[in-house]
């Protein structure tokens, strides 16, 4: 319908002469037409070019491996981290309730109770993981908590390794002298 009005209107002016007219002829009423039907129907490249349907699922699918990768590095590392500080809370546990002992014995007893349950309590360690010893010199004790995490699945996520699964720490208390 647009076609046949403008059609009518150029049929028109083609007689009419001077009004936007060389020698007599209407020259802007085909590039007219022609404007009109080529907006009507774009070419195919420019109608590929500006269709943005399926960009944003091209981009999730390009970005989202990315975020992947960084997702599993920050809960592994977390994981570590914070497995690292259970372990160093233990020894530092066991070492504070040592002091609480007279003879040797007695303090490396309490020692190793007050590590035991301190990673029994968090994340679920087992017995079995973990190797606890302590010295004692009769002027500073020591506790060493060794945990062995290669069973842990926090730490051995596929993507992103955790930097080592046993994780050793160490508390000092000075028992008499300063």
């Amino acid at each position: 319908m647009i076609d046949t009005i403008i059609c009518r209107k150029a049929r028109t002016q083609r007689f009419r002469r001077g009004a936007g007219s060389r020698r007599g002829k209407v020259r802007g009423t085909y590039t007219m037409l022609q404007t009109l039907h080529n907006f009507r129907k774009p070419p195919m490249n420019r109608k590929l070019a500006a269709d943005r349907r399926g960009t944003a699922i091209i981009e999730l699918a390009l970005t989202l491996p990315i975020l992947a990768v960084f997702l599993f590095g920050i809960v592994s590392g977390g994981s570590w981290l914070a497995m690292s500080h259970v372990v160093q809370e233990s020894a530092n546990e066991g070492a504070r309730a040592a002091l609480a002992g007279i003879t040797a014995p007695e303090r490396a007893a309490l020692a190793s109770s007050a590590a035991r349950t301190t990673l029994a309590r968090s994340y679920g360690i087992s017995e079995s993981d973990i190797a606890l010893r302590v010295d004692d010199d009769g002027r500073k004790l020591t506790v060493n908590v060794s945990y062995d995490g290669s069973a842990n699945p926090l730490l051995k996520l596929p993507i992103m390794p955790a930097a080592t699964t046993t994780i050793r720490r160490q508390a000092s208390v000075v028992l008499q002298g300063f």
